[in-house]
């Protein structure tokens, strides 16, 4: 009783305080200087390779992030060069597709403005799916989570990603919808019918679970990009910070190599 009249009255009190400001404050926010931001992307699946340079926006502008456009974009592999190309302002896949290969360490360098940025990343060790389960919702008939079966590998030292395709198309698009794991608490065990992503689906929907294995440092990455973004709420809140990846020469952003698997299976009705 004690803690909802205290609750109460904090309510009044701000309130009152809202009400009682009638004069208009205008804050001048430090902007900061304009920087680059790069995100690469670089999987063992075979495809044209992904790299978006973008540079930096007030935080408070509606205006979106400015691409760059033209930059000299390479990735290096053991003395193979992977040449970038420009499909729209500020976007660029590589000319050929190509596979990342565990174990091997790929050199980002892009060149724009007069400048050098750079970045290396080895690619993280092949993660195996044995099979996938469908768990309907017990409050929500049209959720359903998605459990893995499948072994962890012994050796410390691994980080994933889980996302979810949905009749090909895919379903978590950005670094939020994405489910983040560390085998600090699990390394070596199997998954038993874990529960590491849900969908909002129906019987027939042919279901993808990808499971990508990442960096530590990627995934300290993700972890402190949610912390700044869906996990950091409250009336007080500040504005986001500017998080820094593995960009050299000042640029923002990460380059990514992940190597991922697939399981597919479809929804039937008694599930």
């Amino acid at each position: 009783m004690r803690i909802i009249l205290y609750l109460k009255y904090i309510t009044f009190a701000f309130l009152l305080f809202t009400w009682s400001c009638t004069e208009k404050i205008d804050l001048k926010l430090d902007e900061g200087e304009t920087r680059i931001v790069i995100e690469a992307t670089l999987s063992t699946t075979n495809r044209n390779q992904f790299v978006k340079i973008s540079k930096t926006r007030p935080y408070y502008d509606s205006i979106p992030a400015e691409p760059v456009k033209d930059a000299v974009v390479t990735v290096t592999d053991s003395g193979k060069v992977y040449i970038f190309t420009q499909i729209r302002a500020g976007v660029y896949i590589s000319k050929v597709s190509f596979a990342g290969e565990p174990n091997h360490e790929y050199r980002l360098k892009v060149e724009t403005g007069n400048k050098v940025y750079e970045a290396v990343s080895v690619m993280p060790r092949m993660p195996e799916i044995d099979s996938i389960q469908f768990y309907k919702d017990s409050e929500d008939a049209q959720l359903f989570h998605i459990g893995i079966f499948a072994q962890e590998n012994p050796l410390p030292g691994d980080y994933y990603f889980f996302g979810i395709y949905k009749d090909y198309i895919y379903q978590t698009t950005n670094i939020t919808q994405l489910n983040y794991l560390s085998d600090e608490l699990i390394n070596g065990s199997y998954f038993n019918g874990n529960r590491l992503q849900n969908v909002y689906a129906k019987p027939g929907n042919r279901i993808t679970l990808q499971m990508g294995s990442i960096t530590r440092e990627y995934f300290n990455y993700s972890v402190a990009v949610l912390k700044e973004t869906i996990y950091n709420d409250g009336i007080f809140k500040p504005a986001p910070a500017n998080l820094e990846g593995n960009i050299s020469n000042g640029a923002l952003g990460f380059f990514v190599t992940y190597a991922e698997t697939f399981k597919t299976r479809i929804i039937k009705i008694e599930e």
